[in-house]
């Protein structure tokens, strides 16, 4: 896409077409490549994050498959993410303002969780706060209202009959100490309405956001503070688990 001019849609049907100027690879995960973009519209340059699903290119099987198959998987699954970024809009749960679709149907663009002040790292990530020469957490100073949202954030998710898998969200850090953190529900590759009964998905949705804090604390907090956070984290998950029943 560098040095191009590229349509992307957002889930109202709103295209707009931008200027790529630069591009650089940030991580790649299970179905894709993340990029860092600078791109130009209406006259300023902005940052986004431009996920490009290549994946299956990657595969071990794409030697054996046709590539106009292979080429139809990775629309399906770009389609997939976008449809289910709008259940998640539609569901009112916390998600990253902007998320389109490009025009090759291969690509995401969506708003950074960086800027001066803040730093993102995700789940089912090798990338922590070490990425970005800021040391290990030693508080989080808002910790207690941190977890109470993270909890309430499935309870909604529930409601509306969405399991939130563990690798769905991406954690938001202030650079600024003691850390201040907030969340956003940002990959859709693995979000789903799977009919399940109510109880079972509340159960479910629990686990998984427990799963996504413990992920988060072994990659970026500091021991000293591990034992603190991770009672806490029991704490709000025993209190989540206890509503409804």
């Amino acid at each position: 896409m560098e040095n191009q001019d590229f349509s992307f849609k957002k889930y109202t049907g709103k295209e707009t077409k931008v200027h790529v100027e630069s591009e650089t690879l940030i991580t790649q995960g299970t179905f894709g490549d993340i990029f860092d973009t600078v791109v130009e519209i209406g006259g300023h340059r902005k940052k986004f994050i431009v996920k490009k699903y290549t994946s299956i290119g990657r595969s071990e099987k794409s030697s054996i498959l046709p590539e106009e198959y292979i080429e139809e998987m990775l629309r399906n699954d770009t389609t997939m993410a976008f449809e289910r970024y709008s259940l998640a809009k539609k569901a009112g749960l916390k998600v990253f303002p902007t998320f389109r679709i490009g025009e090759d149907e291969k690509s995401i663009l969506m708003t950074t969780g960086f800027s001066d002040n803040e730093i993102c790292v995700g789940t089912n990530s090798m990338v922590s706060v070490k990425n970005f020469e800021k040391p290990l957490i030693q508080k989080i100073e808002n910790v207690d209202q941190f977890l109470a949202d993270f909890f309430a954030e499935g309870l909604k998710a529930t409601q509306q009959g969405i399991l939130l898998y563990f690798d769905v969200f991406f954690f938001i850090l202030s650079k600024k100490e003691p850390t201040k953190v907030d969340f956003l529900i940002g990959d859709f590759d693995n979000f789903s309405q799977p009919g399940y009964e109510i109880k079972n998905l509340k159960y479910r949705n629990m686990e998984q956001i427990r799963n996504a804090l413990e992920d988060f604390c072994k990659r970026n907090i500091h021991k000293n503070y591990t034992g603190i956070f991770l009672e806490k984290v029991e704490y709000y998950f025993q209190q989540a688990r206890g509503k409804w029943e």
